[in-house]
């Protein structure tokens, strides 16, 4: 009877590892990014104050799609990971390639951050949801991106910082996550100085 309690226990033990490790690769990905994509290796971001009920999209947050890869990306989820703060709201996540997905007449083709969410106007138009958004690989010589647009509302007012941006994606048969290395903070109300994290 011992002998089978323990082999029970080691039944039940192994499930729960094997379990334990598929929330890990779902949630994380099950590698990390090869040359298909290259990100900026320092960290950068910006800081700013608002008002609490202002909502805003927070842009560029970008990874390069390289020359390298031999087929499409399938994107499956964005978030912002290292967050810290409650005084924001996550909204949603959105997604472009540029300059692919870029809106007839342009002028930049980027932004740092622009009211409302989703955004629908200027040079910060044309993202889609995460999930499923397929990128294509680029050609030699070609540059392009992947530009990850967040979604926030202040709810109250503090102080909220991010670290970055996880991307996972679906490449070569495998599920794979890259982390864009943008922090962020935001403070409230708008009347408060805000310094950046590259500060502390």
């Amino acid at each position: 009877m011992t002998r089978r309690r323990v082999w029970v226990s080691a039944v039940v033990a192994a499930l729960v590892v094997a379990v334990v490790a598929v929330v890990l690769v779902a949630r994380h990905g099950s590698g990390t990014a090869g040359p298909e994509l290259a990100r900026q290796d320092g960290a950068y971001g910006w800081s700013d104050s608002f008002a609490v009920g202002d909502t805003f999209t927070d842009g560029l947050n970008l990874v390069t799609v390289t020359d390298r890869a031999t087929g499409p990306l399938t994107l499956v989820s964005a978030k912002p990971v290292d967050a810290k703060g409650d005084n924001l709201e996550l909204l949603g996540e959105r997604a472009r390639v540029v300059p692919d997905m870029l809106p007839s007449g342009y002028q930049t083709g980027w932004f740092q951050h622009v009211a409302g969410f989703p955004p629908t106007s200027g040079d910060a138009a044309g993202g889609v949801a995460v999930n499923g958004l397929v990128v294509r690989p680029s050609r030699a010589g070609e540059d392009r991106w992947i530009e990850i647009q967040i979604g926030y509302r202040v709810k109250g007012p503090g102080r909220y910082v991010r670290a970055g941006v996880e991307v996972v994606y679906r490449y070569a048969g495998e599920t794979r996550h890259v982390v864009i290395p943008s922090h962020l903070a935001i403070c409230a109300p708008a009347t408060v100085a805000c310094p950046d994290e590259s500060a502390n």
